[in-house]
């Protein structure tokens, strides 16, 4: 068994790092001494998390949706610490409404958001990925982690949009994992179940998918140690929970049974979500198919 990758003085750049998932991945990184670049929209809750941290992070307010705040990510954090060592690619949004009420630009941000970005941030750090460095005594070549979901596995009705484009993201890095593989460079994926975020609450209360809760959703800090796992020990992709993806995996075995499947599966996960708003004291506040605006992880 080769000996697992620790990241102390790796320069780690990671988007969507004010949310909750994004939060508790810096955390983690920073304890096992990574130097940290940190992106998001809101630079007062990039501070909180600073706040968190043992030593400073370069903080870098962005917008995913635009390609030139993306090209600006890649030169500050060359122009900060001249290398790049791992990519987080942990921002999403999803857009709780029903698809024939999305408007053109609710459609482009979350593909923006969840496929371009990533795409275009893979592009622009690839060759400072591909450059060998020093851990402990092994030269290694970098990594890139994405926080993808199990919409990409099992369409969502309720949100066809964030579907398509985590269903494309993970096609994506299945490819990249076998193109820049040659290179040394590891491309790994985390699907995730449904994680308690206050994305995840959003839908609970706004009429998203009840299939969010067909099982126990995870904690963001679950999906921190996900991606220390696999920064560790790279492999392709990593479910969370594991029985979740086996379970998905099968079910899409055969997806013309998918419409027969997936009342029963609502019904399960209708009675999942409510178990969800009493344990939490969430009560719904709008109808099923209201369109509401982004919420990001």
């Amino acid at each position: 068994m080769t000996a697992a990758r620790n990241p102390a003085g790796w320069v780690a750049v990671l988007t969507g790092a004010a949310g909750a998932i994004g939060a508790e991945i810096a955390v983690a990184l920073d304890a096992a001494g990574a130097r940290l670049a940190l992106v998001d929209l809101n630079r007062e809750a990039l501070e909180k998390v600073q706040d968190r941290l043992s030593r400073p992070a370069q903080l870098i307010v962005a917008d995913l949706t635009r390609p030139e705040d993306i090209q600006r990510i890649r030169a500050e954090v060359i122009g900060h610490y001249g290398a790049c060592h791992l990519l987080i690619n942990n921002a999403g949004v999803v857009m709780v409404e029903a698809f024939e009420r999305s408007t053109p630009e609710t459609i482009e941000t979350e593909l923006r958001v969840n496929l371009l970005a990533p795409a275009l941030l893979s592009r622009e750090f690839f060759p400072w990925l591909c450059l060998g460095f020093q851990s402990g005594r092994h030269t290694e070549r970098g990594q890139i982690v994405n926080i993808v979901s199990m919409a990409s596995i099992v369409p969502i009705a309720e949100s066809a949009v964030y579907t398509a484009s985590k269903f494309g993201l993970r096609g994506l890095m299945l490819a990249l994992y076998q193109r820049f593989g040659r290179q040394g460079v590891h491309v790994s994926s985390i699907l995730p179940g449904a994680v308690d975020t206050g994305m995840l609450r959003h839908e609970a209360t706004h009429g998203g998918s009840a299939l969010n809760f067909l099982s126990e959703p995870q904690t963001a800090r679950q999906i921190a140690q996900a991606v220390m796992k696999t920064i560790a020990r790279p492999r392709v992709e990593r479910y969370v929970p594991m029985s979740d993806g086996v379970s998905g995996l099968l079910v899409m075995l055969f997806p013309g049974l998918l419409s027969r499947l997936t009342p029963l599966m609502s019904v399960l996960g209708e009675r999942g979500r409510q178990r969800y708003l009493r344990k939490r004291g969430l009560v719904a506040v709008t109808p099923r198919d209201t369109t509401e605006p982004a919420t990001r992880l």
